[in-house]
């Protein structure tokens, strides 16, 4: 944690997020000042009743009594536009930094969650990005009190020097002591945020691997690495908590001390005859006031520093990088024809580990997954592709290559003859698809599913009816209008299946990529997708992973890959013939 500077950093850290607008920074500034500048007004126009009052001056309190509601109006205005700039402001901010996380996500390479954990992900997601979008108002609250502390203490140096210097030195203590044992709080609160999403990562993992958890009766087994988690957060939450209290138990002794010493010495002068009552009204006002004010700070202060975990948490997700990370160009012209090239492509995931923002080492994902060197094959339009091989040979590395989860080091991947990285993120997405063994519904109607990505419904009976599900889907009772339970469980496989198919029929993307789509799927569903895939290579060029021999029949052409090569390229009867790593894949 840094000793100098640290409140500035969180600061220029939130504000690199590039998360608030300078009219919301602006209007939050402009409104704060004048909420703490016409607060000073209140004691002063106290003071000037009494001191009317003294001199008898009946006609002149009357107009003070008016100047006194009139500043306590004035001010409850100020508070009401400060309120109204800081929900404007942190309104903004939190979907600016929802929407960056959300962009963010899609850029993610295949591996992100090695290095920034599903649990930390919503965490910040919600947690951090609700307490971050604050910062701004905490900063104009401090910045502006302590103007307004300023302020007042000139006013009490003028009326009686001494007791403005002392209450400037009694701040200054305090202020010391709060800001030392609030950053050693913090540290130690930004380890047991670590240890709380490990326990929250463990916990989601249990909760999705419930069935292997019960039966194979790991419960006892994975309760010391709860206990070591749990551990950690009492030791860590002890610490923090020590420096809290001690800060929260200090301060107000060292105020209290003041606040006794502020009223003896004005009580003494009032007995000598040096005061006035109306000289002790603004001295108290003015006072309390200042105490006001030191309270807010140390309250925003405190608040800046819960929130420095989560700025930084953000920084983290927000700046993690790789190299392996989506690429896009700017190329939009959207005519594609699907012709589909690897051109003297080499790929290796052993890339040396990169560094996060703060410096920590990043984990490399499938380190042990097998690579290319100088593959090259050309897949025409309109045409279906299956692409073969032992578990482990490479298979879906070329989909997740062809995906952009990932850059070649050397080699070109070609669609219609351009580099894949060229294309502009919407017309690549549009024009490349895939649908994986284990499709995600999400938890919404059919048509709402189908809607993310076309809301023309016509459109959608139109791709269930090539997909096959259309029927299936009727004989639901609300049709499209089912809602799905979680993970589409109130759907049988086949049926996820197809509706992911239909799903991305509709994106009309013209390369379709298949991953080990019938693996789970009956034998009547294979058919049906069996059926669709020969319709469809009229119109799309269609690429499927897949072991199942009668796939492999129905296809135009077959790639047979192992340990990262390509080893056979051909027709089912001509592999049949000439590639013994064919022929031992279809026994």
């Amino acid at each position: 944690m840094p000793k100098y500077g640290y409140y500035l950093r969180i600061l220029r850290r939130f504000f690199a997020l590039g998360a608030t607008s300078n009219k919301n920074l602006t209007h939050l500034v402009t409104s704060s000042l004048m909420r703490v500048l016409a607060y000073l007004l209140v004691p002063f126009t106290a003071s000037m009743i009494i001191s009317s009052l003294e001199t008898g001056d009946q006609t002149q309190t009357f107009v003070n009594i008016g100047l006194f509601f009139a500043s306590a109006v004035f001010y409850l205005l100020c508070n009401h536009y400060n309120y109204w700039s800081y929900y404007k402001n942190a309104n903004d901010t939190h979907n600016n930094l929802q929407h960056q996380i959300l962009k963010k996500v899609t850029e993610f390479d295949a591996g992100f969650t090695a290095n920034i954990p599903k649990a930390t992900l919503i965490s910040t997601a919600f947690q951090d990005v609700d307490q971050a979008r604050q910062v701004p108002d905490f900063f104009c609250d401090t910045a502006t009190n302590a103007v307004g502390i300023i302020a007042s203490n000139v006013v009490l140096c003028f009326v009686d020097l001494k007791i403005g210097l002392i209450v400037a030195g009694l701040l200054l203590i305090s202020v010391l002591i709060f800001v030392h044992h609030t950053k050693k709080r913090d540290y130690y609160r930004f380890i047991q945020r670590e240890h709380a999403d490990e326990l929250a990562g463990l916990y989601g993992q249990m909760i999705d691997g419930y069935k292997e958890v019960q039966t194979l009766n790991l419960g006892d087994e994975l309760s010391p690495y709860q206990e070591r988690e749990n551990d950690a957060l009492s030791k860590y939450h002890a610490l923090q908590r020590h420096h809290r209290d001690f800060a929260a138990g200090m301060v107000p002794f060292i105020i209290g001390v003041g606040r006794i010493i502020i009223y003896l010495i004005s009580a003494g002068l009032i007995l000598k005859g040096e005061y006035t009552v109306a000289a002790l009204v603004l001295v108290l006002g003015y006072y309390e006031n200042i105490l006001f004010r030191y309270d807010k700070i140390c309250a925003c202060i405190d608040n800046v520093s819960r929130s420095s975990v989560a700025v930084e948490r953000l920084h983290r997700l927000l700046n993690y990088k790789t190299p392996h990370m989506l690429q896009f160009g700017d190329y939009d012209q959207d005519d594609i024809k699907g012709a589909v090239e690897f051109k003297n492509v080499s790929f290796v995931y052993d890339a040396p580990p990169d560094k996060m923002p703060d410096g920590s080492a990043i984990v490399v994902p499938h380190k042990k997954m097998p690579s290319f060197k100088n593959i090259s094959f050309k897949i025409n339009p309109y045409s279906f592709t299956t692409i073969v091989g032992k578990s482990g040979s490479g298979k879906s590395t070329l989909f997740r290559l062809l995906l952009r989860f990932y850059r070649v080091q050397k080699g070109e991947i070609l669609l219609d003859g351009k580099s894949i990285y060229d294309y502009s993120e919407d017309v690549y997405a549009t024009n490349v698809s895939i649908v994986t063994q284990k499709p995600f519904i999400f938890d919404m109607t059919i048509r709402e599913n189908l809607n993310l990505v076309d809301s023309d419904h016509t459109h959608q009976i139109a791709a269930c009816k090539l997909a096959g599900i259309h029927n299936d889907i009727m004989k639901l009772e609300k049709g499209y209008d089912t809602v799905l339970s979680r993970d589409a469980e109130n759907l049988s496989i086949g049926q996820k299946q197809l509706l992911s198919l239909a799903r991305t029929l509709l994106s009309k993307s013209e390369v379709l990529l298949f991953d080990e789509v019938t693996a789970s799927l009956d034998s009547a569903t294979t058919e049906k997708v069996m059926l669709v895939l020969k319709k469809l290579k009229e119109t799309h060029t269609v690429i499927m992973i897949t072991h199942k021999p009668d796939l492999m029949r129905i296809s135009d052409r077959i790639l047979v890959v192992d340990k990262g090569r390509i080893v056979g390229d051909g027709t089912h009867r001509q592999l049949l013939k000439n590639s013994p790593h064919y022929r031992a894949l279809q026994k």
